[in-house]
């Protein structure tokens, strides 16, 4: 991976000029070689102690090498995928996301018990996401969205890890949010204003209760970030009993007909061990729909002792950067 030349454009890629050198990461035999003793030493991993404290001076190689790559995420393209580290087992790959997550920022709760590292899987082929089931929880391809949607709180970064594949599909598709609004702000200005104004959200998965904000602010330094999954929104529009407006729906569809735009979609099949690691609010990504090999299991049954093959397993944090004082 090249250190980015930050410009005022580094975020604002498509399929023809983004670079993917910049995107695949892999870390330095010094720095995997801290990494890997580092896990092998944690000793049982199949119940994790998810307090464990992770001290950077155990590996100051890889924790070196993984600032770099917060560069890139915070100032470059906005995402990188980390490479595999040869070598690591099933449990061990589960274990590289909790403790990377944990030296990019703090890893939050993500459902009603607390939980901060879930795992994603299909966990019952008859369940739908328009039935109300969870986007991953299912098989079934999504629309493009970015994950701080079920709580107001805002984070950094999403960190999705591949522990094994799908037999199938599964790919992941990956859209520069600046891009797509530098596209609205071109081509449908009265549409973009839409999506700066107030919409209804659900905390789904955590609780009943729902609140408003926009799909698209502002930071300090103008730079557009998007909270967007349009299911979850059209659901919590119908529990506040606030039908969308033909301006709101106007607007949703144009930005939907721009994330589809092939043009600013990066499609990427994780392979096991490579980590995805994104700017949650400068990134929209999705997933094609997958199917698993016949009687796969999940990684609670191969923990529990059980025989075959993996489904397709990966694990999901939504880290908040520490403030440095």
């Amino acid at each position: 991976m090249k250190i980015h030349q930050q410009t005022n454009r580094c975020g604002r890629w498509n399929t023809s000029n983004l670079d993917l050198e910049r995107v695949f990461f892999k870390f330095s035999p010094e720095a995997e070689e801290q990494f890997k003793y580092y896990i092998q030493n944690l000793g049982d991993l199949k119940n994790y102690n998810r307090n464990l404290i992770i001290i950077k001076s155990d590996f100051p190689k890889f924790e070196s090498e993984l600032e770099m790559c917060r560069q890139e995420i915070d100032h470059g393209q906005r995402f990188v995928i980390l490479e595999s580290m040869e070598g690591l087992a099933f449990d061990e790959i589960q274990m590289s996301c909790w403790i990377i997550s944990n030296l990019l920022g703090t890893p939050l709760a993500q459902d009603q018990d607390g939980k901060r590292l879930i795992h994603i899987y299909d966990r019952d082929k008859t369940k739908r996401i328009k039935d109300g089931a969870r986007y991953h929880q299912t098989h079934e391809s999504g629309a493009i969205h970015t994950d701080n949607v079920n709580v107001l709180e805002s984070w950094d970064y999403l960190l999705v890890g591949c522990v094994f594949p799908a037999m199938i599909g599964g790919e992941n598709i990956i859209v520069s949010a600046l891009s797509v609004h530098d596209f609205l702000e071109s081509k449908a200005p009265d549409e973009l204003a839409v999506l700066r104004e107030n919409f209804w959200w659900e905390y789904r998965g955590i609780s009943n209760n729902l609140y408003q904000a926009p799909i698209i602010t502002y930071n300090k330094a103008g730079e557009p970030l998007f909270r967007y999954l349009r299911t979850y929104l059209e659901s919590a529009h119908k529990k506040a009993q606030k039908p969308l407006s033909d301006k709101q729906i106007q607007a949703l569809d144009a930005l939907d007909a721009t994330l589809n735009m092939s043009e600013f979609q990066i499609k990427h099949r994780l392979k096991a061990g490579q980590i995805l690691v994104a700017n949650d609010k400068q990134i929209l990504h999705d997933r094609e729909c997958f199917v698993d090999y016949p009687d796969s299991i999940s990684v609670e049954e191969k923990h529990a002792g059980g025989n075959g093959i993996l489904c397709r397993s990966l694990e999901r944090t939504w880290v908040k950067k520490q403030e440095k004082h």
